[in-house]
């Protein structure tokens, strides 16, 4: 991978991980930030990453809701929230697709 598609990586990840509260992070909001066109983000991501761009989200996300599980002592609920997202169902459903395993049954 070249450094210039590291760096655009490495950006919009940050800039996911500042916002990860914001369950409106979405798209959109990578769109403004970066100044992009819709095709031009889409296009980008899918040539460096094989995912769209609400994948990569969800999968930081995911990623965060993770490394909280294993190093606080937080609910799965609270979890839930501070990871960006609002809807209990599809957080477990994300969450068991992406670790193969529930929350609760992770942290253990």
């Amino acid at each position: 991978m070249l450094t210039d598609d590291k760096e655009f990586l490495l950006k919009i990840a940050n800039i996911i991980e500042v916002n990860i509260e914001n369950e409106h992070l979405n798209p959109d909001f990578i769109i403004r930030e970066m100044a992009l066109s819709r095709m031009q983000l889409y296009r980008k991501m899918k040539e460096l990453c094989d995912s769209s761009p609400s994948e990569f989200i969800r999968r930081i996300k995911l990623q965060h809701a993770s490394k909280l599980l294993k190093s606080t002592n937080l609910t799965v609920q609270e979890i839930m929230y501070q990871s960006g997202f609002n809807n209990k169902s599809y957080f477990y459903r994300e969450f068991q697709k992406e670790n193969g395993i529930p929350p609760k049954e992770y942290r253990n």
